[in-house]
């Protein structure tokens, strides 16, 4: 955990997933944050010779300031640069806003997701206020699910299971995507306990 943090573009810094695995976050435009399969087993990356600007991303995603405070460990020196031109998403995959204020009576199987558009400048407009792109992909253009990520703050434990298993596979991972194409969430490390099992920290 880290005693002070302040978001500013291009910093890099190590993310604790267990006891002795960490891998590098590079802070975009705020909210965003680029993750790297680049890992190391100490919090300063002095077991390893880490140069970041050649390195592509695992995957880019709004992030909590707050998850940097609580699962950020170090902050790396300038030394080991940063990646340019990393692009910030502006196509998203959000619930149907007509469905949105009838959500309780409508079955998980019946609910329709959108593409919609969240201009990087003036940010998330909301379910009523961004622009939808394209109508009810799950069932139009089910290619393209994987594609995108889903609207919304990624932080906490959640983002960490999603850090662990796309480190694993090296691929870019979101159960919560993934369950809207197979209808249930098919990977491991689904509680608190199995997280916590191998070593991920009990962040407070």
């Amino acid at each position: 955990m880290l005693k002070r943090f302040v978001w500013k573009e291009n910093d890099i810094y190590s993310i604790q997933l267990t006891g002795e695995q960490y891998i590098l976050a590079q802070l975009l435009t705020k909210p965003y944050a680029a993750f790297f399969n680049i890992q190391s087993a100490s919090a300063d990356f002095s077991d390893a010779a880490v140069d970041i600007r050649q390195a592509a991303p695992l995957g880019v995603c709004m992030v909590l300031k707050d998850f940097f405070k609580k699962c950020a460990i170090h902050k790396m020196p300038a030394s080991v640069g940063y990646r340019q031109e990393i692009a910030i998403p502006e196509l998203f995959i959000s619930p149907d806003r007509e469905q949105w204020f009838q959500r309780s009576e409508v079955n998980e199987a019946e609910r329709i997701y959108n593409l919609v558009r969240i201009d990087p400048v003036a940010g998330d407009q909301g379910i009523i206020g961004n622009e939808i792109v394209i109508y009810d992909i799950v069932r139009h253009h089910p290619e393209l699910v994987h594609t995108y990520e889903m609207v919304g703050y990624n932080t906490g434990y959640e983002l960490i299971r999603r850090l662990l298993l796309s480190v694993e596979h090296n691929r870019w991972i979101d159960p919560a995507r993934e369950k809207l194409l197979v209808g249930q969430d098919l990977y491991p490390l689904q509680t608190l306990d199995e997280l916590w099992h191998i070593g991920v920290p009990r962040y407070v």
